[in-house]
């Protein structure tokens, strides 16, 4: 059943529904996303994310209890976006059609999301060691992989369930450590000598080889 439009969103005490308190809520997020990737989770507070937004502390408490809330709210904007990346041609007949190519697909929009949020490198590789945050980042990767699973099971019928499984795990701690990586190379920093391009080329040929191994095992 859809959420009313006045049921509030993951993380939030209540929605804002003036254009100021709407302003207000995403000031506070996109200060919360870059604190998070800048000193991690464990050194944001809410006053440095008052500060950072530009709004009292009590404006945060507003609308937010704590500051695992103001992450779940983020977790919910990067679930969002996963899902309009799915949407974007990473469907079972493009993956039957040109696998290589829905790899490719999938790897430059995670890559996307990255570049424009680096909260999203914390996340979605659960690199916090916190487990309220490891709980986020489960979340996280789990619709990304929800969706690959049953995409998958249409496209490639042959592969059994638990193949197809372990193979998406595999794909998900994989994907999940050198998204972090990806942080050293963000783009437009020049001070930094790793190569973005050819950093995500290795990303798209080991997820491309071993969906091939899986396939060719089952068939």
């Amino acid at each position: 059943m859809a959420k009313s439009a006045t049921t509030p969103r993951s993380g939030l005490r209540k929605l804002p529904t003036q254009a100021r308190s709407r302003a207000r809520v995403e000031a506070i997020l996109k200060a919360a996303g870059a604190l998070l990737g800048e000193l991690g989770y464990d050194a944001v507070t809410t006053n440095l994310i008052a500060e950072r937004a530009g709004v009292p502390v009590g404006s945060i408490y507003q609308f937010f209890e704590t500051k695992d809330d103001i992450i779940a709210a983020l977790v919910e904007r990067f679930q969002e976006r996963i899902h309009r990346l799915a949407g974007e041609e990473l469907d079972a007949a493009h993956a039957a059609r040109d696998r290589r190519a829905f790899v490719a697909k999938l790897v430059e929009g995670i890559a996307g999301i990255q570049a424009e949020a680096n909260a999203f490198v914390c996340v979605f590789s659960g690199s916090q060691s916190h487990a309220r945050f490891d709980g986020l980042a489960r979340e996280l990767r789990s619709t990304l992989i929800g969706h690959l699973d049953r995409v998958f099971a249409e496209a490639f019928p042959q592969l059994a369930k638990a193949e197809r499984t372990r193979m998406l795990a595999a794909w998900s701690d994989i994907t999940g450590a050198m998204i972090a990586s990806l942080d050293r190379a963000r783009p437009g920093d020049r001070s930094k000598p790793a190569d973005r391009a050819k950093f995500l080329d290795e990303l798209k040929i080991i997820l491309s080889a071993y969906l091939d191994a899986k396939l060719a095992a089952s068939a």
